[in-house]
């Protein structure tokens, strides 16, 4: 289930109140829908349909609703301690030697590198002092902090390690289910004008032509289904009697749930049949696909309408 936007719950999305019925959602649904030109305004069309995909679903709707009563509350957490505070310890200050009496001319160079061999020895001692006053000081600061601060501390340090290395499979799980969703969708747009269409004069070719977009399972049940066009109770099938040519349009698609291998897709379909002589009739259909990853390809694994 797709989580809910911040600043609106899905019944304030869709003009509903919390007590209203599948019918008014569904009606809301459609009438929020209906607004959008064919190819446009995907990302409002989306929110629409996830809306009603949770509002229309009675386990994924009490869940929600669960989930809107539910305001959690974060107690805070007060580390401060006025007995830990720690006066810094003072810079030392530097050391004023006396001013050296003038060398003769022959003893300079000598002079010159005792001097620079003593400052040498005196800048090491001092950062070997500087060293240990720093070592003291921190570990008179870490023994004034109480232990429990410490423990806490380490518990924090550990918990925001842990979230992001969380966060960061959730970011990487979350950019593959978006790429799902874009390959599936796109897949579902090509498939629905051949599974959901056929001409009377060449229906086993049709029927063969699906096949190729289907998963092996709602294979067979599309074909079960396909034969009675053909072919029912021993005689010709209404699809033949009546001369029925149908031609289906996808005028809109959107995704409604992904995951790296399956995805659910709805999509608003045209369907033009004509039979015979008869003027074409028009369907609007608005379905639920459910696509499947097959290798590098995405199958349909499902169609049911709303």
């Amino acid at each position: 289930m797709t989580s809910q936007r911040a600043g609106a719950t899905w019944y304030d999305l869709l003009g509903v109140d919390r007590d209203a019925t599948p019918d008014q959602i569904k009606a809301a649904w459609r009438d929020a829908t209906d607004r959008f030109e064919p190819g446009s305004g995907t990302s409002q069309f989306r929110l629409f349909n996830e809306a009603a995909d949770v509002l229309l679903d009675p386990a994924q709707r009490a869940a929600y609703d669960a989930g809107l009563e539910r305001e959690p509350v974060a107690a805070p957490v007060d580390v401060r301690d006025p007995e830990s505070t720690t006066a810094l310890a003072p810079s030392p200050q530097p050391t004023l030697a006396p001013t050296p009496e003038p060398a003769e001319p022959g003893e300079q160079e000598s002079e010159e590198a005792e001097r620079t061999d003593a400052a040498e020895e005196s800048e090491e001692a001092e950062e070997a002092e500087e060293a240990g006053r720093t070592e003291a000081t921190t570990g008179r600061r870490l023994a004034a902090v109480p232990l429990w601060v410490l423990a806490l501390l380490t518990v924090v340090v550990v918990a925001v390690v842990a979230i992001g290395a969380v966060l960061a499979v959730r970011n990487h799980d979350a950019g593959q289910s978006d790429d799902a969703g874009q390959e599936a969708s796109a897949a579902a747009e090509r498939a629905l004008p051949a599974v959901l269409s056929y001409d009377y004069r060449r229906l086993k070719a049709d029927n063969k032509r699906a096949d190729a977009y289907l998963t092996p399972t709602y294979r067979k049940e599309y074909d079960a289904t396909f034969a009675k066009l053909i072919e029912a109770d021993g005689t010709t099938g209404p699809a033949v009697q009546t001369k029925a040519v149908v031609k289906a349009t996808v005028q809109n698609v959107g995704v409604v749930s992904a995951e790296a291998d399956r995805v659910r897709v709805i999509a608003f379909v045209n369907q033009t049949t004509t039979k015979g002589d008869a003027s074409p009739t028009l369907a609007l259909n608005r379905l639920t696909i459910s696509m499947k990853r097959s290798g590098d390809s995405w199958l349909v694994d499902g169609i049911t309408s709303y």
